[in-house]
């Protein structure tokens, strides 16, 4: 585990938080900082268990007061709000550090159990959890990660949908704050051509590049209409950062992702992302 990584990430959140104009309460011991830093160390090192993190912490006294388990879940919980505008910020802090110009766009799978588990799920219940990966040909149950991430492997915007929801939803849930002229590479499941039109007759492809200026760069059908060949060469190459992004992720991530509630749940899922761009930033900033 580096120390200093962690001093490092504790300072970019508490600057973060800071800049939000986030205010802790005066009885609170331990600052909101210092949780989400718990919780990141638990995401970049321990495969987001949050009790290895605080016994880790109280060890190598990194913070005045560690907080029991219990009192931490209840404080990591209250700051749920705050992890999308903390991820929002430190995206403009890497724009500024990293002119991109290409970015990708993919959804992983997130399985909250076994197959042979789903009757029994309380986690995710319901049917509109069970989902399916074309590549792999196997059905999962439990939820979608949309990734947005640039050339530099930084995670830009992120949602999770239930796992039946098709990937052409991933354009429709993230805002999708692209510079103008910027290139989109997205995978088959993207082609939107192939599908139902807006009410205005255009399609998803067409109406990013009239009304935001972004270039989509799709991986197509042999079939499709639109389908040139080198084209096809390009869109496979710059696709690729995004598929390592999803693997550096999967490295982090544990066998099954533990969590008692679906907050709970998404909660580590955005500790994990957090984790990973803040590697990239202590790594640009060193």
């Amino acid at each position: 585990m580096s120390v200093s990584r962690t001093i490092a990430a504790f300072c970019i959140i508490d600057d973060a938080l800071q800049a939000m104009g986030h205010k802790d309460d005066p009885q609170a011991k331990t600052p909101a900082s210092a949780i989400l830093t718990l919780a990141i160390l638990a995401a970049m090192e321990l495969g987001g268990k949050h009790n290895k993190a605080l016994a880790l912490a109280k060890d190598l006294n990194l913070f005045t007061h560690v907080p029991s388990p219990s009192r931490f879940n209840r404080r990591l919980h209250a700051l749920y709000p705050l992890f999308l505008p903390l991820l929002h910020l430190l995206s403009q802090v890497w724009k500024n550090l990293h002119q991109a110009q290409a970015y990708a766009l993919d959804t992983f799978p997130l399985p909250a159990c076994e197959n042979i588990r789903v009757p029994r799920s309380r986690l995710f219940p319901h049917k509109v959890y069970r989902g399916f990966v074309p590549s792999k040909r196997v059905y999962f149950h439990g939820l979608k990660l949309h990734l947005l991430v640039d050339d530099g492997k930084f995670i830009h915007e992120v949602d999770l949908s239930p796992g039946s929801l098709h990937d052409l939803s991933s354009p429709l849930l993230l805002p999708l704050d692209l510079p103008e002229g910027a290139e989109l590479y997205m995978d088959r499941g993207y082609e939107s051509h192939l599908y139902a039109a807006f009410p205005s007759g255009k399609h998803l492809e067409d109406l990013l590049r009239e009304a935001q200026g972004v270039v989509p760069m799709v991986i197509r059908r042999r079939n499709s209409r639109r389908y040139v060949p080198w084209l096809q060469y390009l869109a496979i190459v710059g696709r690729r950062v995004v598929e390592t992004v999803g693997g550096m992720l999967h490295a982090m991530f544990p066998r099954r992702i533990h969590a008692v509630t679906q907050e709970g749940f998404v909660v580590k899922v955005l500790s994990f992302v957090l984790a990973h761009n803040l590697k990239l930033l202590t790594q640009e900033m060193a």
